[in-house]
């Protein structure tokens, strides 16, 4: 692979970010740590940032909502649009218990193609978007009153079991800022939970037993971190958005400048995988022509990129294909998403071949997928609402219809003891474990309205499943455990 090329497109994106989304300013030095209680609910206005929302459980759920809209090609680009932030809310949608005119909805959808329309600087909506027609199509279909969350309750749901609840149970950790977003958690050796604090520029470290967030300071401006995973030796490797950068946090050196080294990456890296030669790879959220994945060697402190295979038609797109999760096979082939593209896409560091398997449905959404023990990729189809599995060796590609109704799947997590599949859903307030050998699902009710899970992370030791909260605008920043009885 060749070096990688220093950054040049990411850097307007970053000075964008930097004056649009991003609040608090790091200093260039790392801090001390710092201990902040995290107990308890704090729904009072954060210092900056986006809007923080009370919730309500009365209130129907965002995929009760969604399901008003009809089926289709329309609806599915509707949810990679418009619901990849936050959710489609009765708060959103019926401000003072009505519904907005189209013409409301019009000036909505202005607003986010100003800030991620396919020829802006943080393009996420397709090319095509167009706020009037959109705003009519909302008008039309969603109901003129606010439904009552009793109306919608007796939606169908297949093959789904919820667990009684003295088998199981939730609890929610406030983040120090309520404005901030917890967009990916993580376990170190210990338990403790890492969190990525994406709008204050700083990690957080979560010991579950007080309930107490220890703050560690990242020596880059701006940081905006959005991804991190914890490699054998316990060091974090965070992905910084907004600086194109990659940083390596080795805790047994906290509290020194030495803890951190942060690595070039000339993109905007949207998600960070390990490999088990221990590289760590990233991807280019908005490359496009060739969309791009690059390699962190951290003994040569060396940064190499790579080119995917291309996109038949959305690498001459201003939107492009959209690059999004990226994880490392048992074999070492290196697999990313297309959210926009609707593909699978691999990379063998061995041959430096590429290639790409479509998915099944048109504008699925592929979003934060897994591969567990043997290989299979098990991928979270955002806007056909399906899990599906990918078996690479067979070439086979299977689909798995989620039991709840526009539940609108995030992120896939496999637990490698039991090979239990968890799904964090989007818009119905629920995570999902689906058990393969007996092809049923079991449901989890979240205690908060607005619970969108962006990350989910299980604890190897514990079992417990770790989910991140990231709708923003939303609910005040928070994570939760899952746990079940044991």
């Amino acid at each position: 692979m060749p070096p990688i090329a220093r950054p040049t497109a990411p850097r307007p994106i970053a000075r964008f970010l930097a004056r649009t989304l991003l609040v608090v300013a790091l200093p260039a030095a790392v801090a001390p740590m710092t201990a902040r209680d995290g107990a308890g609910e704090h729904d009072a206005p954060a210092q900056g940032g986006p809007p923080v929302w009370p919730s309500s459980l009365d209130e129907p759920t965002s995929a009760e909502l969604l399901g008003h809209l009809p089926e289709g090609v329309a609806k599915r680009k509707f949810l990679l649009d418009c619901t990849g932030c936050h959710q489609l809310s009765a708060r959103v949608a019926y401000p003072e218990g009505r519904a907005r005119t189209a013409a409301e909805w019009e000036t909505i959808v202005q607003r986010m193609l100003r800030y991620g329309g396919a020829r802006g600087r943080f393009p996420v909506i397709h090319s095509d978007r167009d706020a009037a027609t959109t705003g009519a199509w909302l008008a039309r279909h969603l109901p003129p009153v606010r439904p009552a969350r009793r109306e919608l309750a007796s939606r169908g749901a297949r093959r789904l079991r919820v667990p009684p609840a003295s088998s199981w149970s939730v609890a929610e950790f406030a983040l120090p800022e309520p404005g901030d977003l917890a967009h990916d958690v993580a376990l170190d050796g210990e338990g403790r939970v890492i969190v990525t604090g994406m709008f204050t520029h700083r990690m957080y470290l979560l010991d579950p037993t007080t309930g107490r967030f220890t703050d560690v300071a990242i020596p880059v401006p701006n940081a905006n971190p959005r991804a991190v995973e914890v490699d054998g030796a316990g060091r974090w490797w965070v992905a910084l958005g907004a600086p194109a950068r990659v940083a390596v946090y080795d805790p047994a050196w906290a509290g020194m400048h030495e803890a951190w080294r942060s690595f070039e990456t000339g993109m905007y890296p949207h998600s960070v995988a390990l490999a088990p030669d221990g590289a760590a790879w990233f991807n280019g959220h908005f490359t496009r022509d060739p969309a791009l994945i690059g390699r962190v060697d951290l003994a040569a402190r060396r940064v190499d990129s790579a080119a995917l295979a291309p996109h038949p038609t959305l690498a001459a797109d201003p939107g492009g294909p959209i690059p999004y999760e990226i994880r490392v096979a048992p074999d070492g082939v290196v697999w990313t998403s297309e959210l926009h593209g609707n593909r699978l896409v691999a990379y063998d560091p061995r041959t430096r071949r590429s290639w790409a398997v479509a998915m099944p449905e048109p504008h699925s959404g592929p979003r934060r997928f897994d591969v567990d023990g043997d290989g299979v990729l098990w991928v979270p189809a955002y806007a056909a609402n399906a899990l599906l599995r990918y078996d690479p060796r067979r070439g086979k590609l299977e689909r798995v219809a989620l039991p709840i109704p526009d539940a609108v799947p995030y992120v896939a997590r496999v637990d490698r003891a039991s090979g239990d599949v968890w799904v964090g859903t989007s818009a119905a307030d629920v995570v999902l474990r689906y058990a393969p050998r007996a092809g049923t699902f079991e449901a989890y009710p979240l205690p908060s309205r607005g619970a969108m899970v962006r990350h989910l992370a299980v604890d190897p030791r514990t079992r417990d499943v770790w989910l991140a909260y990231g709708a923003s605008p939303g609910i005040a920043a928070r994570v939760a455990r899952l746990r079940l009885a044991r």
